[in-house]
């Protein structure tokens, strides 16, 4: 699956846009990491308001790469209103393939969801990073991802919801089990599309799990990194497991998942089976 298999609606672009928590994390990593002359590319640039606050932080060119079309011509808009259209440079194209004109110095790359779920966070980094100098800058520069296994609320409204994945949280859910880190990522190295983890979790009470729920820390900077969500960013993904898991207290479990970076949670394959000889 690449970019162009699905684009931001006007309604994700603007949501990313007025979440001011994730906006202004995006703004102080790129006044931290953008020198003035840096060409910068801003990939799924959206309202192009990270690759705007890379040319305010003084970068002599940027490229905000957008697959949404219709955004083009408003990114544009945007940059003459705010005195930089001599220095940005709207493109429409697919991220994951897009060739730039010229080597960057820095790459600001925001297509994250829990997990890499969803969006082609992975596969635009593999394809740009072919164009980032030598000690060239990534934002951000990491993420870690953990997996806990949970008693999630499924009814809700007097019906049931347990087959699709949620990114919100609800009141009855109910963690189950100690949370793992399953995927560290730094962004400057390749790390391909598909995603094959497994860790050991322990239960900190008995009870059904029905679900898995998935976190995350992005690490924006060297001294900069949040887990905490905002409107639009940081927030879980929890996925149904296909069947429920009867967990006894203080004994270890190992959870094993797979599947491609960008793609749903219903296609991730998932196993979650008892430690033998560990219970404490």
């Amino acid at each position: 699956m690449t970019g162009t298999d699905k684009a931001f609606t006007s309604y994700d672009i603007h949501a990313c846009l007025y979440d001011t928590r994730r906006v202004e994390l995006f703004q102080q990593a790129i006044q931290e990491i953008v020198q003035p002359g840096d060409i910068v590319v801003d990939a799924g640039s959206g309202s192009g308001v990270l690759g705007l606050l890379a040319a305010a932080a003084g970068a002599g060119r940027v490229y905000c790469i957008e697959l949404n079309g219709e955004f083009v011509p408003v990114i544009e808009e945007h940059a003459r209103r705010n005195g930089f259209a001599d220095r940005v440079v709207a493109i429409h194209a697919d991220a994951t393939t897009v060739a730039l004109p010229e080597p960057v110095d820095i790459i600001i790359s925001e297509v994250i969801s829990a997990g890499f779920f969803y969006e082609p966070q992975l596969q635009i980094l593999d394809n740009l990073r072919r164009f980032l100098k030598p000690g060239g800058s990534i934002v951000p520069l990491a993420m870690d991802n953990w997996i806990e296994l949970i008693d999630a609320q499924d009814k809700l409204y007097g019906l049931t919801f347990n087959y699709d994945s949620r990114f919100a949280m609800l009141a009855g859910d109910r963690s189950l089990t100690t949370k793992a880190s399953y995927l560290l990522t730094d962004f400057h190295e390749r790390t391909g599309s598909y995603i094959s983890s497994g860790v050991t979790v322990r239960s900190v009470r008995s009870g059904v799990a029905n679900a898995l729920r998935i976190t995350y820390r992005i690490r924006f900077t060297e001294t900069l990194e949040s887990a905490e969500p905002t409107d639009f960013l940081l927030n879980p993904q929890i996925i149904f497991l296909s069947e429920p898991v009867v967990l006894d207290q203080d004994e270890e479990y190992h959870v094993s998942i797979g599947y491609e970076a960008s793609s749903s949670p219903l296609s991730a394959t998932i196993k979650v089976d008892p430690v033998p000889g560990k219970a404490r």
